[in-house]
């Protein structure tokens, strides 16, 4: 078997709080100093896909496809304009995947089922970073099930803090539950 990637989660259920900025910037960061990096953009509002120049109508691949089964984590990530960072792009599709996937008994497990087949297949990323929704749902609950880490970006400010213990709750639960080796950064 290949070496897993290190994977991470970018999660607040607070909206513009910067999580698809750090999930960027991040990647380009590890992707500079030679690491191949993938993104999943799991934020059905596709920032990240955009952010990294995957225009809307030339998204033919997506994190859907993957939740959904319809396609290997490897032939949903597209290469972006940066050396060494892929993208698996996010379409408005994933709007309706907890509809579609609710009653499935592997429903949190499916990106976490795709990032260890692939690995066990090729192991082509040393990193993988997960931009969620600014919410805790279904496709939330797949990135932590997936992820190594939690990377929790916030603004000092009431609002931003007032939900921090909702999402800490939401960890130690997934701990409790599906990934008992789950950290915060």
């Amino acid at each position: 078997m290949s070496k897993a990637p290190r994977i991470i989660t970018v999660a607040n259920q607070k909206g513009g709080v910067g999580k698809t900025t750090t999930a960027i910037n991040l990647a380009t960061a590890l992707a500079a100093i030679g690491e191949r990096v993938l993104i999943v953009d799991l934020d059905p509002q596709g920032n990240a896909s955009t952010g990294l120049g995957i225009d809307r109508k030339d998204r033919t691949v997506s994190s859907y496809d993957v939740l959904t089964g319809e396609l290997e984590l490897e032939a949903a990530a597209v290469p972006t304009a940066v050396p060494g960072l892929s993208i698996v792009p996010s379409t408005l599709d994933l709007l309706g995947i907890e509809m579609e996937i609710a009653s499935a008994p592997d429903r949190v497990l499916r990106l976490r089922n795709a990032l260890r087949a692939a690995a066990e297949r090729s192991a082509p990323f040393g990193y993988v970073l997960i931009d969620c929704p600014p919410s805790l749902n279904l496709l939330t609950l797949n990135s932590m099930a997936a992820a190594d880490s939690v990377l929790v970006p916030l603004q000092c400010e009431f609002f931003a803090l007032e939900g921090l213990s909702q999402l800490l709750e939401t960890v130690e639960q997934v701990r409790g539950t599906i990934n008992p080796d789950l950290t915060i950064q």
